[in-house]
């Protein structure tokens, strides 16, 4: 198995646990509009499939 699928796997696991553990609501602050109340683990997949997008495209 390749290092870097690896770490990537890793990572993976680490952010489901955070996606686990994480409850309650939370404000997101977007550049036109704020969205109220959003469930913190619904926020944070959000940010991690965005991030997933742009590393797919930088690679």
């Amino acid at each position: 198995m390749n290092k870097r699928l690896l770490y990537a796997l890793i990572l993976i696991g680490l952010s489901v646990v955070v996606l686990l553990f994480n409850r309650g609501s939370v404000d997101v602050n977007l550049v036109l509009t704020t969205i109220k109340s959003v469930k913190t683990s619904l926020a944070f997949l959000g940010f991690m499939a965005v991030g997933v997008v742009i590393g797919t495209l930088l690679k």
